[in-house]
């Protein structure tokens, strides 16, 4: 019996050698790699950011903030941005972990922002809610250089050709030399040209599409195209476009033609390109929906995606304004829609992000986030590295 129990200890003790010899020895300080997959980043009234598997609609993480999330957040060399709705702080995110990395701060006050964020060449571009304008160096979180404009700014940033545009609530437009505010670094940061235009409030992004900035005005009913350039830098109207309702959404510069909303129920898509002796531009269409339309179209392969308060989002087709579908949600719709990979992404107030079949219109999935949604989502494929971002702070095609 003795011989019989050492004949199995010495067996278990060469077993267990095996089986030793067989697994892999990791340093205790070894860091396994770990598999990310793209995410839809959105945000809402409930202070918290979420990241969506944006072919599940599967919860990657989310992240509490102190702030309501008002203004859209974008996604910039790896990084989500997130600007504070009530206070002087713009989140860097990891677009990966959902951890805070850095906390940009600027002083303007404490009175936070409206307005989106805008990133290039490793800075942030915001505007705030006392009028102050910011470029912050992403890396070490200091302000480069700052303005204080004429009137608060909810208007997003736009990038274009080294110069950073935007406008503010007293109905003033400004062109900026993005890298210092000034085309001579020597000076203190001044516009290289801003023109106020009275009666006009501007809460919607400008849009580019050289040689032209489009902007609507929501006291005035008015979608305005100014030069970006001309030789006296001075700011020059070149023709304002009249509706009868409010300009709230930001709008689409998309192969020659300008496409809106307004509070009037209708968008609008008018063509930029006027002979000399012409200052009204043609009507190309409009589309009467059945509310206010405050989102910012999304335009996409000869497709313009639209929210609207009448709780819908409606595909309509840019040659001639027709309605390809039309998908109801159970809120107001006045998050600008997303398009990525033939889905368009796009929030509600029925507190539901909603991933949609673009050619038909067909839910994929719906996520509840718990909040109503005013801000647009963005995307983070891991492949591009400003991530998929919402076509206002200029993100037109």
């Amino acid at each position: 019996m003795l011989h019989r129990l050492s004949h199995i200890v010495l067996s278990l003790v060469a077993s267990s050698l095996v089986l030793t010899s067989c697994q892999r020895n990791y340093s205790p300080d070894t860091v396994l790699p770990t598999a990310y997959s793209p995410n839809v980043i959105i945000g809402s009234d409930n202070q918290v950011l979420y990241a969506l598997n944006p072919t599940t609609g599967v919860k990657s993480w989310e992240l509490g903030l102190p702030c309501q999330i008002k203004a859209s957040p974008i996604i910039y060399n790896g990084s989500v941005y997130v600007a504070s709705s009530n206070r002087d702080t713009i989140y860097k995110i990891n677009s990966r972990t959902g951890v805070i990395t850095k906390k940009l701060t600027y002083s303007n006050g404490g009175s936070g922002t409206k307005s989106t964020p805008i990133a290039d060449a490793g800075r942030i571009f915001v505007g705030g809610n006392s009028g102050g304008f910011y470029s912050i160096d992403t890396g070490n979180s200091s302000t480069v250089w700052s303005y204080m404009a004429a009137g608060p700014i909810e208007s997003s940033p736009t990038i274009y050709n080294g110069s950073v545009y935007f406008a503010t609530t007293n109905g003033t437009v400004y062109r900026m030399e993005k890298m210092n505010g000034n085309l001579n670094s020597s000076l203190s940061p001044a516009p290289v040209w801003s023109l106020n235009i009275p009666g006009a409030k501007f809460t919607a992004s400008a849009a580019i599409g050289d040689p032209y900035l489009f902007i609507g005005s929501v006291t005035d009913s008015s979608m305005y195209c100014m030069y970006l350039d001309n030789p006296t830098n001075v700011g020059v109207v070149r023709w304002k476009y009249k509706t009868k309702g409010g300009i709230r959404s930001s709008a689409t510069a998309y192969k020659g033609t300008c496409i809106f909303g307004a509070d009037d129920f209708n968008v609008y898509c008018v063509d930029t390109g006027l002979s000399i002796t012409t200052t009204t531009p043609d009507l190309r269409w409009k589309r009467t929906l059945k509310s206010e339309v405050t989102s910012s179209p999304y335009a996409s392969n000869q497709v313009v995606y639209v929210g609207c308060k009448d709780y819908k989002l409606y595909a309509l087709k840019i040659a001639d304004g027709t309605i390809k579908w039309q998908f109801a949600t159970t809120g107001i719709v006045t998050s600008s829609p997303l398009a990525y990979n033939d889905v368009i992404y796009v929030g509600s107030y029925d507190k539901y992000l909603y991933a949609l079949d673009s050619s038909k219109g067909t839910v994929k999935w719906k996520s509840n986030i718990n909040g109503q949604i005013d801000c647009s989502p963005v995307l983070d494929d891991l492949v591009k590295a400003t991530g998929h971002n919402s076509q206002i702070s200029g993100h037109t095609n």
